[in-house]
Protein backbone atom coordinates (compact mmCIF):
# COMPACT_ATOMS: atom_id res chain seq x y z
CA UNK A 1 0.00 0.00 0.00
CA UNK A 2 2.47 2.47 0.93
CA UNK A 3 4.61 1.77 -2.46
CA UNK A 4 1.47 2.15 -4.33
CA UNK A 5 0.85 5.67 -2.44
CA UNK A 6 4.67 6.65 -3.34
CA UNK A 7 3.66 6.02 -7.46
CA UNK A 8 0.69 8.21 -6.93
CA UNK A 9 2.76 10.45 -5.35
CA UNK A 10 5.33 10.90 -8.22
CA UNK A 11 2.72 10.59 -10.69
CA UNK A 12 1.34 13.92 -9.52
CA UNK A 13 4.65 15.51 -8.93
CA UNK A 14 5.28 14.71 -12.57
CA UNK A 15 1.96 16.44 -13.40
CA UNK A 16 2.42 19.24 -11.70
CA UNK A 17 6.18 19.62 -12.61
CA UNK A 18 5.10 19.55 -16.27
CA UNK A 19 2.67 22.22 -16.06
CA UNK A 20 4.93 24.74 -14.18
CA UNK A 21 8.18 24.33 -15.95
CA UNK A 22 8.05 26.97 -18.37
CA UNK A 23 8.56 26.06 -22.29
CA UNK A 24 7.26 22.50 -21.63
CA UNK A 25 4.40 21.49 -23.98
CA UNK A 26 2.12 21.06 -21.09
CA UNK A 27 3.34 24.56 -19.74
CA UNK A 28 2.56 25.97 -23.22
CA UNK A 29 -0.53 24.83 -23.53
CA UNK A 30 -1.69 25.69 -19.83
CA UNK A 31 -0.79 29.15 -20.40
CA UNK A 32 -2.38 29.31 -23.97
CA UNK A 33 -6.21 27.68 -22.69
CA UNK A 34 -5.79 30.80 -20.22
CA UNK A 35 -5.91 33.55 -22.78
CA UNK A 36 -9.04 35.81 -22.29
CA UNK A 37 -10.05 37.98 -25.66
CA UNK A 38 -10.65 41.79 -24.81
CA UNK A 39 -8.72 41.49 -21.78
CA UNK A 40 -4.50 42.47 -21.31
CA UNK A 41 -2.49 40.38 -19.78
CA UNK A 42 0.37 42.14 -18.09
CA UNK A 43 3.68 41.15 -15.84
CA UNK A 44 2.51 40.64 -12.19
CA UNK A 45 5.45 42.85 -10.54
CA UNK A 46 5.35 40.57 -7.27
CA UNK A 47 5.53 37.25 -9.18
CA UNK A 48 7.11 37.93 -11.80
CA UNK A 49 4.04 35.87 -14.21
CA UNK A 50 2.83 37.02 -17.23
CA UNK A 51 -0.93 36.73 -16.45
CA UNK A 52 -4.35 38.48 -16.20
CA UNK A 53 -5.29 40.51 -13.66
CA UNK A 54 -8.55 39.79 -13.03
CA UNK A 55 -9.55 36.19 -13.99
CA UNK A 56 -12.82 36.34 -16.53
CA UNK A 57 -13.99 32.59 -17.47
CA UNK A 58 -16.37 34.19 -19.85
CA UNK A 59 -13.67 35.33 -22.26
CA UNK A 60 -11.70 32.35 -21.90
CA UNK A 61 -12.79 31.36 -24.82
CA UNK A 62 -10.31 28.48 -26.56
CA UNK A 63 -11.69 24.83 -25.48
CA UNK A 64 -9.27 23.13 -27.32
CA UNK A 65 -4.97 23.04 -27.67
CA UNK A 66 -2.21 20.85 -28.78
CA UNK A 67 1.18 21.56 -28.46
CA UNK A 68 3.56 19.98 -30.82
CA UNK A 69 7.21 20.23 -31.93
CA UNK A 70 7.53 20.27 -36.04
CA UNK A 71 10.58 18.31 -37.18
CA UNK A 72 11.90 21.91 -37.78
CA UNK A 73 11.75 22.89 -34.04
CA UNK A 74 8.86 25.31 -34.44
CA UNK A 75 6.44 24.65 -31.92
CA UNK A 76 3.25 24.20 -33.27
CA UNK A 77 0.16 25.81 -30.99
CA UNK A 78 -3.53 24.33 -32.64
CA UNK A 79 -6.00 25.96 -30.62
CA UNK A 80 -10.02 26.04 -31.52
CA UNK A 81 -12.99 27.24 -29.85
CA UNK A 82 -16.51 26.13 -28.90
CA UNK A 83 -18.07 23.19 -28.60
CA UNK A 84 -17.75 21.33 -31.68
CA UNK A 85 -14.78 23.16 -32.20
CA UNK A 86 -14.05 26.15 -35.08
CA UNK A 87 -11.41 28.67 -35.34
CA UNK A 88 -11.41 31.52 -33.35
CA UNK A 89 -11.80 34.78 -35.11
CA UNK A 90 -9.46 36.83 -36.90
CA UNK A 91 -9.33 39.59 -34.50
CA UNK A 92 -9.30 36.83 -31.77
CA UNK A 93 -6.26 34.94 -33.55
CA UNK A 94 -4.53 38.66 -33.29
CA UNK A 95 -5.54 39.07 -29.86
CA UNK A 96 -4.15 35.48 -29.01
CA UNK A 97 -0.86 36.00 -31.08
CA UNK A 98 -0.35 38.88 -29.07
CA UNK A 99 -0.87 37.23 -25.68
CA UNK A 100 1.68 34.06 -26.67
CA UNK A 101 4.37 36.47 -27.50
CA UNK A 102 4.17 37.92 -24.08
CA UNK A 103 5.23 34.80 -22.42
CA UNK A 104 6.83 32.70 -25.60
CA UNK A 105 10.64 31.96 -24.29
CA UNK A 106 12.98 34.25 -26.00
CA UNK A 107 14.61 31.66 -28.84
CA UNK A 108 11.82 29.68 -29.66
CA UNK A 109 10.02 29.81 -32.83
CA UNK A 110 5.97 29.25 -32.63
CA UNK A 111 3.13 29.24 -34.73
CA UNK A 112 -0.92 29.22 -34.42
CA UNK A 113 -2.44 26.76 -35.95
CA UNK A 114 -6.12 27.98 -36.30
CA UNK A 115 -8.04 26.77 -39.18
CA UNK A 116 -11.60 24.74 -40.05
CA UNK A 117 -11.57 21.11 -39.48
CA UNK A 118 -10.25 18.31 -41.95
CA UNK A 119 -12.27 16.64 -43.93
CA UNK A 120 -12.28 12.82 -44.08
CA UNK A 121 -13.72 10.47 -47.44
CA UNK A 122 -14.71 6.95 -46.47
CA UNK A 123 -15.98 5.05 -49.12
CA UNK A 124 -16.98 1.22 -48.34
CA UNK A 125 -19.59 -1.46 -48.86
CA UNK A 126 -21.42 -2.47 -45.81
CA UNK A 127 -23.18 -5.76 -45.57
CA UNK A 128 -26.03 -5.51 -43.01
CA UNK A 129 -28.46 -7.85 -41.41
CA UNK A 130 -31.71 -6.96 -43.16
CA UNK A 131 -34.07 -5.62 -40.33
CA UNK A 132 -32.41 -3.11 -40.70
CA UNK A 133 -33.33 -1.68 -43.45
CA UNK A 134 -34.84 1.64 -42.28
CA UNK A 135 -31.50 2.96 -40.40
CA UNK A 136 -29.30 1.62 -41.11
CA UNK A 137 -27.50 4.66 -43.18
CA UNK A 138 -28.16 6.52 -39.71
CA UNK A 139 -26.48 3.94 -37.82
CA UNK A 140 -23.27 3.64 -39.81
CA UNK A 141 -22.94 7.74 -40.15
CA UNK A 142 -23.88 8.70 -36.55
CA UNK A 143 -21.21 5.99 -35.33
CA UNK A 144 -18.63 7.68 -38.16
CA UNK A 145 -19.47 10.91 -36.98
CA UNK A 146 -18.99 9.99 -33.45
CA UNK A 147 -15.76 8.74 -33.77
CA UNK A 148 -14.78 11.50 -35.44
CA UNK A 149 -16.19 13.81 -32.63
CA UNK A 150 -14.49 12.03 -29.70
CA UNK A 151 -11.22 11.94 -31.34
CA UNK A 152 -8.76 13.94 -28.90
CA UNK A 153 -7.64 17.56 -29.96
CA UNK A 154 -4.74 16.50 -32.34
CA UNK A 155 -6.17 13.16 -32.86
CA UNK A 156 -4.37 10.28 -34.95
CA UNK A 157 -7.28 8.58 -37.66
CA UNK A 158 -6.43 5.18 -38.22
CA UNK A 159 -7.59 2.87 -40.84
CA UNK A 160 -8.15 0.15 -38.40
CA UNK A 161 -10.39 2.52 -36.18
CA UNK A 162 -12.56 3.66 -39.26
CA UNK A 163 -13.21 0.16 -39.94
CA UNK A 164 -13.98 -0.88 -36.17
CA UNK A 165 -16.45 2.23 -35.83
CA UNK A 166 -18.51 1.53 -39.26
CA UNK A 167 -18.86 -2.42 -38.01
CA UNK A 168 -19.66 -0.85 -34.78
CA UNK A 169 -23.00 0.05 -36.06
CA UNK A 170 -26.26 -1.46 -34.87
CA UNK A 171 -27.54 -3.93 -37.86
CA UNK A 172 -23.94 -3.66 -39.64
CA UNK A 173 -22.61 -7.50 -40.44
CA UNK A 174 -19.23 -6.43 -41.97
CA UNK A 175 -17.62 -3.97 -44.13
CA UNK A 176 -15.33 -3.46 -47.30
CA UNK A 177 -13.61 -0.65 -46.94
CA UNK A 178 -12.63 0.64 -50.58
CA UNK A 179 -10.87 4.19 -49.80
CA UNK A 180 -10.03 6.75 -46.51
CA UNK A 181 -9.09 9.99 -47.61
CA UNK A 182 -7.88 13.08 -45.72
CA UNK A 183 -7.34 16.59 -46.09
CA UNK A 184 -6.77 20.19 -44.16
CA UNK A 185 -9.68 22.43 -45.18
CA UNK A 186 -7.57 24.81 -47.31
CA UNK A 187 -6.43 22.03 -49.51
CA UNK A 188 -8.77 20.83 -52.34
CA UNK A 189 -10.24 17.41 -52.98
CA UNK A 190 -8.26 14.83 -54.30
CA UNK A 191 -4.73 16.47 -53.31
CA UNK A 192 -4.68 15.37 -49.31
CA UNK A 193 -3.36 12.26 -48.09
CA UNK A 194 -4.59 8.33 -48.81
CA UNK A 195 -4.90 6.92 -45.90
CA UNK A 196 -6.31 3.72 -47.36
CA UNK A 197 -7.16 2.91 -51.20
CA UNK A 198 -8.43 -0.67 -52.13
CA UNK A 199 -7.78 -0.39 -55.54
CA UNK A 200 -4.05 0.97 -55.71
CA UNK A 201 -2.58 -1.26 -52.12
CA UNK A 202 -2.04 2.25 -50.15
CA UNK A 203 -2.35 1.54 -46.37
CA UNK A 204 -0.92 4.65 -44.89
CA UNK A 205 -2.31 3.24 -41.14
CA UNK A 206 -2.43 6.92 -39.30
CA UNK A 207 -3.11 10.20 -40.41
CA UNK A 208 -2.52 12.92 -37.98
CA UNK A 209 -5.12 15.66 -37.72
CA UNK A 210 -3.78 19.40 -38.99
CA UNK A 211 -6.29 21.61 -37.45
CA UNK A 212 -6.72 19.35 -34.82
CA UNK A 213 -9.82 17.97 -35.77
CA UNK A 214 -11.47 16.43 -37.95
CA UNK A 215 -15.60 16.02 -39.81
CA UNK A 216 -17.21 14.55 -43.14
CA UNK A 217 -15.91 15.44 -46.59
CA UNK A 218 -18.11 18.35 -47.73
CA UNK A 219 -17.40 18.10 -51.55
CA UNK A 220 -19.83 17.79 -53.65
CA UNK A 221 -20.25 13.48 -54.88
CA UNK A 222 -17.83 12.58 -51.74
CA UNK A 223 -20.21 12.97 -48.71
CA UNK A 224 -21.19 10.00 -46.77
CA UNK A 225 -24.01 10.05 -49.07
CA UNK A 226 -22.18 9.28 -52.07
CA UNK A 227 -19.23 7.11 -51.05
CA UNK A 228 -21.46 4.19 -48.77
CA UNK A 229 -23.08 1.58 -50.39
CA UNK A 230 -25.03 -0.83 -48.31
CA UNK A 231 -26.11 -4.75 -49.50
CA UNK A 232 -28.08 -7.02 -47.22
CA UNK A 233 -26.99 -10.33 -46.12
Amino acid sequence: MFEQLQDLFKVDLEAIASTAAPSTPQWTRNKVLKFQTGDVAELNTTTFVIEYPTVNVANQILTRCAVVTAPNRTVLIKVAKNDPPEPVSSGELAELQTYVETFNPAGIAFTLINEDSDKMEVAATIYFNGQYSSVIDANVKAALNAYMANLPFNGRITTQAVVDAIQGAEGVITASLTRILVRRDTVAYGAGVTLFNLSTGVDSVTYDTYSGYVVEETTTNHTFDDTLTYIVQ
